[in-house]
């Protein structure tokens, strides 16, 4: 009988050495997944440049500006808050900033002066109507502040104001080129063509 009992002993103790044994591998295995994940989440950040970090963090802040504008109900005042929303950025990684022009996203801008929709266009839709374009963000701040100021023309003055160019210059060889006609263009057109002399014409709808 008390072979019989000492067998059993030996046979649970063995029992649990496996089991201790199996629970140790699979801590172990879940450890070297955490630390595989861990070191490649590191090791992508070491290699990402510090501008295109800086480049991600101010879309993030963009698209964060964009959802509080849909989730609104499309409020004029969120509207705003993207349209006239702008950054300033070493795109072209030279040290300087001041004067500097650069293309992004297909604009050509001024660094000291990158607008959330040049950097991150708002859409909320498949629409051509559900995009806050350079041109449709002009529509509303026309909409917001002709309402605001009881006058179209001080609206506009206004907008100048606040969506300036920069200080480099539409011409700049940086966000020029030649079309097909031989002609040389700017990809400034969104501010030229938009905010250079901006006309107010009231409520949108």
């Amino acid at each position: 009988m008390t072979s019989i009992i000492a067998g059993n002993k030996n046979k649970r103790k063995g029992q649990m050495s496996l089991e201790m044994i199996i629970g140790l591998i699979i801590l172990l295995v879940v450890a070297a997944v955490v630390i595989k994940i861990f070191m490649d989440k590191m090791s992508g950040d070491a290699l990402a440049p510090p501008e295109t970090l800086e480049l991600e963090a101010f879309r993030q802040h963009c698209d964060a500006l964009c959802t509080r504008y849909v989730d609104t109900n499309f409020a004029g005042a969120e509207a705003l808050a993207y349209c006239e929303k702008y950054f300033e950025i070493d795109l072209n990684k030279n040290g300087k900033i001041p004067g500097e022009a650069a293309k992004l996203e297909g604009y050509g801008l001024c660094e000291d002066r990158v607008y959330c929709f040049n950097i991150k266009e708002c859409n909320w839709g498949s629409s051509s109507r559900s995009r806050l374009t350079p041109e449709k963000c002009k529509d509303l701040m026309c909409d917001v502040y002709t309402e605001r100021y009881h006058d179209n023309v001080t609206a506009a003055e206004y907008i100048q104001h606040k969506i300036e160019f920069g200080s480099c210059d539409y011409d700049d060889e940086e966000i020029s080129f030649e079309d097909s006609t031989g002609n040389i263009r700017s990809l400034a057109a969104w501010h030229s063509d938009i905010y250079e002399h901006v006309h107010c014409r009231g409520k949108t709808g």
